[in-house]
């Protein structure tokens, strides 16, 4: 009796640790923060842009994804990624505050490899197209140039995180971004020509104002500009499944996504 008693007690507790685990399993078996059938980034860059994705997600709800592909074939990237941005139900189902990098790294017929990300409604205050274009053109395009689209993946993700948590005042949230001179491939010094007039300038201002002698004791040199000097960017923007590595289930938040954002070609 005692015997057959113990043996109830252990079934049931397996079929409940079992149909536990298979919740579990169901509830982390949504969509990678990473997909990357091109084999672009390393396991350990997987692994990095996994934890930004899980800590960005748990503080904000916001989802913020990449899906790494040789090609698309001819299909409009803008739609792609549209598309896959509802497919994948990105972001929160109420606040639709899901993002999507789209990347290939095949030509297609005209010759082009996407760099496209797609913005849930919900958080296009914080990922607004010009924004969005300008992160493109300053951080991910250098990398681009220089046949880099690992770096440019990762550090264009970082600035996107770092956007969304400012949105929702993650106060701490902020990770490095590392950019690189645009200018730096074509075999030039790698400074603006702008800075080099402006330091020619100053150079010929101060030869000619101590050609009278000293006059009026030193100073203590001129003026400082205020903030940083911007320059526009060289593209026009638009409006409007592999592992994941790392263990890290993903995003399955049911959001309808679609509101906007920007890509280049390279």
């Amino acid at each position: 009796m005692i015997r057959k008693a113990v043996r109830i007690l252990v079934t049931a507790c397996l079929i409940f640790f079992t149909s536990l685990n298979s919740a579990v399993f169901s509830a982390n078996a949504a969509v990678p923060v990473v997909q990357d059938t091109a084999n672009v980034l390393s396991a350990e860059q997987k692994s990095e842009l996994e934890q930004y994705g899980i800590q960005l997600n748990n503080a904000t709800t916001a989802e913020l994804a990449v899906l790494i592909l040789p090609s698309i074939g001819d299909k409009p990237v803008e739609e792609y990624s549209v598309e896959k941005l509802r497919e994948f139900k990105l972001g929160n189902k109420e606040k639709n505050n899901g993002a999507l990098l789209v990347v290939t790294t095949e030509k297609n017929s005209d010759g082009k490899r996407h760099f496209e990300l797609s913005v849930g409604y919900g958080l296009e205050g914080a990922l607004p197209d010009g924004k969005v274009g300008r992160i493109m053109d300053e951080v991910a395009v250098p990398y681009l140039n220089k046949q880099q689209p690992d770096m440019a993946i990762m550090e264009a993700y970082k600035s996107f995180y770092n956007e969304i948590a400012a949105e929702y005042g993650w106060d701490g949230a902020d990770v490095p971004v590392t950019t690189i001179d645009s200018d730096s491939s074509d075999g030039g010094f790698g400074i603006p020509f702008p800075v080099i007039l402006f330091i020619i300038i100053y150079i010929v201002f101060r030869v000619i104002s101590n050609r009278g002698g000293r006059g009026g004791g030193g100073g203590s040199g001129g003026r400082r500009s205020g903030g940083p000097i911007f320059f526009p960017g060289s593209f026009g923007g638009r409006s409007g499944g592999g592992s994941s590595g790392g263990g890290f289930g993903g995003f399955g938040g049911g959001g309808s996504g679609g509101g906007g954002g920007a890509g280049r070609s390279w």
